[in-house]
């Protein structure tokens, strides 16, 4: 594979992937909200384009509480605001990550990982997959914004702790829940979900110090996560919404995911020897399906929302466009980027 920037990953194209971003509505918070503020972070960085980290200013601001942090906000956007304070040096972006710091560790603690919605109905003994993205990444980062290296410590302790529970040992893969109560995992290998778990992995190796004691199972755990996506894309360039079941439908946003975190940890020097030629083969069909996908307006048509369920909660979604679509579309675009010009780690 070249390792540079495929010519039509182009600026174009990120710009318009950025503008769907930047419309979107954001719930402050939701789940999958985190990814397409920080991608536009990275690509006003790319792109010299200022603006767009003031649209994520605007949208944190507005997220700012008042009163004490709930539940529901653990899926703030812990980086997002680590990121804003480094560049404006505002106290209050600082203060707004220390507490959700404090909200992400006074959660209870069951089988060795954080529950976070003991408060919600229907769903108070169930993990996500999705929160690998969140909690690891955001707290590791917390430990070199404030220089405290306990909270180095909770991020090992949310990345492992959610990997033991989810990956399955057998086929590398994640499932997209468990359950706390009766100590099972959910059934589905859910593909989006897959990417959540690369990116926290990813995420989180670069933020935690390289001689963490967690660091070594966080890398063995991302090797065999990458050979199982290798092995489970499909000719197209795509993988199913399901990755272990071929009549699933085709998802889009999995291209998106897994070339932008296969391209990051390939970056950061993460990814074993023996894999690289696989993930250049894995990447260029990702890339050439995403260009496919995204077509001239950007906007890369994903499933919605999607709960932990049975196959068909999955198969059956709608689609639109959405921020875990258009983030890590445009986070392809800065790592290729990056990679074009040779950028260090």
């Amino acid at each position: 594979m070249n390792h540079g920037e495929p010519a039509s990953l182009s600026a174009a194209m990120a710009r318009a992937a950025a503008t769907h971003a930047t419309a979107y509505p954001y719930k402050v918070w939701g789940f999958g909200e985190d990814i397409a503020l920080r991608a536009l972070i990275e690509l006003a960085d790319a792109l010299e384009e200022p603006s767009l980290v003031a649209v994520v200013a605007d949208v944190a601001r507005r997220g700012r509480r008042s009163a004490p942090l709930a539940p529901a906000d653990h899926v703030a956007p812990g980086v997002v605001l680590l990121e804003l304070h480094a560049r404006t040096g505002e106290d209050a972006y600082l203060d707004d990550a220390l507490a959700l710091g404090a909200l992400l560790t006074s959660f209870p603690i069951a089988d060795g990982v954080a529950v976070h919605r003991r408060d919600l109905e229907g769903w108070r003994d169930t993990v996500w997959v999705d929160c690998m993205a969140l909690d690891g990444p955001f707290l590791a980062r917390l430990a070199r914004a404030t220089g405290d290296s306990t909270w180095a410590d909770h991020a090992a302790e949310a990345l492992l702790g959610y990997a033991r529970v989810l990956q399955g040992a057998d086929t590398g893969l994640f499932v997209h829940g468990y359950d706390v109560n009766t100590h099972r995992a959910s059934a589905v290998r859910w593909g989006r979900g897959n990417g959540w778990a690369l990116h926290g992995l990813v995420d989180a190796l670069e933020a935690l110090p390289a001689d963490h004691a967690a660091v070594p199972e966080a890398r063995e755990r991302l090797a065999q996560l990458l050979a199982a996506l290798c092995d489970r894309q499909h000719p197209s360039g795509r993988w199913t919404t399901i990755l272990d079941d071929p009549n699933s439908p085709l998802e889009a946003s999995t291209s998106a995911f897994f070339a932008s975190g296969a391209l990051k940890a390939r970056r950061l020097a993460i990814v074993p020897a023996p894999l690289a030629d696989s993930l250049d083969g894995m990447l260029d069909r990702a890339i050439a399906a995403l260009l496919s996908d995204a077509g001239a307006d950007g906007g890369l048509q994903v499933s919605n929302a999607t709960p932990v369920g049975d196959r068909a909660t999955y198969v059956d979604r709608p689609t639109g466009v959405f921020p875990w679509g258009q983030g890590p579309l445009i986070l392809t675009f800065t790592e290729a980027r990056r990679a074009a010009a040779g950028s260090p780690a």
